[in-house]
């Protein structure tokens, strides 16, 4: 299918497919460690290793990155994508993959076939690798078989080396007391972390340059920090986003993501801003992660002040004085505030645009630049947002649509109270163009003094 964007940004390629591939690879910190990981991993001559991380971390695309690293000449490599199957199916998976063409019938003719492979490849003085992804959809007794392959080795070293790409809740199974044989022989294992903004904004910008972007297309870089927010830096979920945003784009004839932009795919989408996810216990594991500590690790950071909000395409989002937004091959340090007009003008009501023709809004400042309501509306108090994101609601409820997305130490104007169905007291807040939200006390702190 023809990809609607390509011609109008001068696209060779697609920027931010969903598979795997390895000519678009970036080479994060946390990746890079990981190949270390598996590369010491056959130098020991060890038979179990296990790479790990949440869904969208990067696994399948390392694990590709990984075998295309070893030299045809010294390794046989067989990948499993697909290890929901009983032992003789995986033994002729396997078989297939090690390019073996006359696969007997039987369990037992399998398995002898597999171990004659493994011997005389490894007196050849080749190296057996298998990489299983998805690891943790193997059942107990899949695990228990592939355990049982390991001791196909001679007198001093294993002849088949295992590599176990999986989700956490592998390790859940790892920890189950039938498993402690298994478990006990992995001998190195790596978590793979999200990208930091750093990277993230680096992987972005990698992406653009290898698809072949031409002109004006540009990332401002509140965009980008939203776009880690929102993806929590997991490589698979910016992909997403940023592919929606450039569709947008398209549909707009505009060539700039702004945090407007952005905002729009995170709510059309639903995509959640915040999660936290924990570091399993893998004591049992042997090569740990250095720095890898348990507990709960918070991982949706943003330091940017302002904030996106998005209703029905109409609000606006940056100052009317314009910012040159950041190109996205080029950091450029933020410029120094203009002074205040002694005058402000009185701010223009927007036309509509119809969607797929509307240019995307003039940059607003949110502290200097709102259209006035009909009414003048009593300002309680001010308060800051206390967390690193927070979402603004449609009504007092935790379960009314979201309609907004705000950043950490942002000041809003409280307009009015309610004490929710949730027992939690929430402020209504001004917001752009008369329009209002719902905010709650626990993500909020009210201002005082020069705050």
């Amino acid at each position: 299918m023809e990809i609607p964007y390509l011609e109008y940004f001068g696209f060779s390629e697609k920027p931010f497919g969903m598979s795997p591939d390895p000519s678009f690879y970036y080479e994060s910190a946390e990746h890079r460690q990981a190949i270390d990981h598996l590369t010491f991993f056959l130098a020991q001559q060890e038979g179990f290793a296990l790479i790990y991380g949440d869904v969208g971390s990067g696994k399948t695309t390392i694990s590709r990155i990984f075998l295309n690293s070893l030299n045809r000449d010294t390794y046989n490599t067989a990948l499993i994508l697909n290890p929901v199957a009983d032992e003789a199916e995986f033994m002729k998976e396997v078989l297939g993959e090690f390019s073996v063409t006359d696969i007997p019938g039987t369990n037992k003719e399998l398995y002898d076939r597999l171990r004659r492979y493994l011997l005389e490849e490894f007196q050849k003085g080749k190296t057996n690798v298998l990489v299983i992804d998805e690891a943790q959809l193997l059942s107990y007794d899949l695990l228990e078989f592939i355990r049982l392959l390991s001791n196909i080795e001679t007198d001093k070293q294993k002849i088949l080396h295992t590599v176990f790409f999986a989700q956490p809740e592998f390790l859940d199974k790892l920890k189950d007391p039938v498993m402690r044989h298994l478990s006990q022989r992995i001998t190195v294992t790596y978590r793979i972390e999200p990208l930091t903004y750093a990277e993230a904004k680096a992987y972005i910008n990698y992406r653009l340059f290898k698809a072949g972007a031409k002109g004006s297309l540009e990332f401002q870089d509140r965009a980008m920090k939203l776009i880690h927010t929102a993806s929590r830096g997991y490589p698979r979920l910016i992909n997403y986003i940023c592919d929606r945003c450039l569709l947008v784009l398209y549909a707009k004839s505009s060539s700039s993501v702004d945090g407007h932009v952005v905002s729009k795919v995170i709510i059309e989408e639903s995509i959640p801003l915040s999660t936290t996810r924990h570091t399993e216990d893998s004591k049992r594991l042997g090569l740990r992660r250095p720095l890898l500590i348990g507990g709960t690790i918070a991982v949706v950071i943003i330091g940017a002040a302002g904030y996106y909000f998005m209703i029905t395409g109409a609000f606006k989002l940056f100052s009317s004085t314009q910012i040159r937004p950041q190109q996205v091959s080029v950091a450029q340090p933020p410029l120094p505030k203009p002074p205040a007009p002694s005058n402000p003008p009185a701010q223009a009501t927007p036309t509509a645009q119809p969607a797929a023709a509307a240019s995307l809004p003039a940059p607003v400042h949110t502290s200097r630049v709102a259209k006035p309501s009909s009414k003048t509306d009593i300002i309680l108090k001010k308060v800051y947002v206390n967390k690193e994101a927070a979402n603004v609601r449609s009504e007092p409820d935790i379960n009314s649509a979201r309609i907004g997305v705000i950043v950490k130490d942002e000041s809003l104007k409280v307009i009015g109270e309610k004490t929710g169905a949730d027992k939690a007291k929430w402020y209504k807040i001004k917001l752009y163009e008369g329009r209002e939200g719902w905010i709650s006390e626990t993500v909020v702190t009210e201002k005082t003094g020069n705050r």
